[in-house]
């Protein structure tokens, strides 16, 4: 794997020790890695480049870290982002772009090095890709690319944002392979990716495309623990 990082403060001495902990994390891993650092908030916005893990400032200069992370996430979605602060105001709104977790300054090493543990965790499971067939083509898409997998007939579907595939294995199967925490199988006939879940009630949720998957009446219980457990993990 590689990772591609951004660290965004307006203190030089939080990008040195950030950059410093990564940089000592990926040559721990033998993980080839990447980082562009910025103490502007604007640069980091507009900085070209996909980013897999972010470590932003929640306050800098005139620019929110919020801002920086919504930016990334148009770029990549699944951005695995932490937010450096002193400042829990900002969590609820935090919450809402899955931050993987918040840093205290002054920032203690090994709660950061458990944190980057943590997310390359995340990042390295939704690297995993496979090849589906569309419009009779083999195509290869990445795990985090799946809203949800149905049962069709004699087959399954895999949807994604663009296209519908499909697939001569089972749901068991594909339950095996999606083994990102982000997966669940909330009824028999269903497989669904939470990261495009956009309301949840207790018999079903609806993703973000206005697909309505049901919760099986004996799965309620246990998918609620998944979906709480789930969000707590991507704080």
């Amino acid at each position: 794997m590689v990772i591609n990082a951004l660290i965004c403060d307006d203190e030089q001495k939080y990008i040195e020790q950030i950059q410093k902990c990564l940089s000592d994390y990926c040559y721990d891993h033998s993980i080839t890695y990447h980082i562009d650092t910025f103490a502007n908030g604007m640069l980091a916005i507009h900085s070209p480049n996909a980013y897999n893990i972010a470590f932003l400032d929640i306050e800098i200069d005139n620019v929110s870290g919020l801002d920086i992370a919504k930016s990334l996430k148009e770029k990549n979605k699944n951005v695995v982002v932490f937010f450096i602060t002193a400042y829990e105001k900002y969590i609820d709104d935090a919450m809402d772009l899955f931050a993987l977790r918040f840093i205290k300054k002054p920032i203690d090493n090994m709660r950061l090095y458990g944190g980057i543990d943590k997310a390359v965790e995340l990042i390295n499971e939704d690297e995993i890709s496979f090849f589906l067939k569309f419009s009779g083509t083999a195509v290869k898409i990445r795990a985090n690319e799946i809203m949800y997998i149905e049962i069709g007939d004699h087959k399954t579907i895999i949807f994604t944002e663009n296209n519908n595939y499909e697939s001569s294995e089972n749901l068991d199967y594909w339950e095996h392979k999606l083994t990102n925490v982000c997966f669940s199988r909330p009824h028999k006939s269903f497989i669904l990716n939470m990261e495009y879940v956009d309301k949840y009630k207790r018999n079903e949720v609806t993703l973000k495309n206005g697909k309505i998957i049901p919760i099986a009446y004996r799965n309620q219980k246990d998918f609620r623990k998944i979906f709480w457990d789930y969000l707590k993990r991507r704080k």
